[in-house]
């Protein structure tokens, strides 16, 4: 199949492909007589394997190499890179949630700040940080 039917199976973008192709993220296709990939469906699951693992916020790098072990290696091969290369996004998405959580934490007391606060409307602007400016640069400061 070419290209365009890759793509439409996969779910992939033809850009996506070549451009997975040309980074070495996926094995290339022969090329027929006509000079076009053919992808079999082989290449469709590798491709949708690589769309799967994408969508979960894995690196190209991790993408690669696990579809280089997918294609070269033993099913404990691929299990065992998989089930390291998860452990290790698993830690990373572990990481990110405790660091927005931190965040959405700092932004509702800021807010609770500010609305606690006393407008003062007799400050000239530039002369002195109103209060607003001075807690803000508390709550989020080094």
């Amino acid at each position: 199949m070419r290209i365009q039917e890759a793509a439409e199976a996969s779910g992939l973008p033809a850009d996506t492909i070549r451009f997975y192709e040309r980074s070495g993220v996926l094995p290339r296709p022969p090329r027929g007589a006509n000079g076009y990939r053919a992808y079999t469906e082989e290449h469709l699951g590798t491709l949708r394997l690589a769309r799967g693992l994408r969508e979960l916020g894995l690196p190209l790098d991790d993408i690669t190499a696990i579809l280089t072990v997918a294609h070269d290696a033993t099913c404990g091969d691929v299990r065992r890179t998989l089930a390291a290369t998860l452990g290790r996004a698993i830690a990373e998405a572990d990481a990110r949630v405790t660091e927005l959580s931190n965040a959405r934490e700092r932004l509702a007391g800021l807010r609770e700040g500010v609305m606690a606060l006393n407008s003062r409307s007799d400050r000239l602007p530039g002369m002195a940080p109103c209060d607003c400016v001075r807690l803000a640069s508390e709550l989020t400061g080094p």
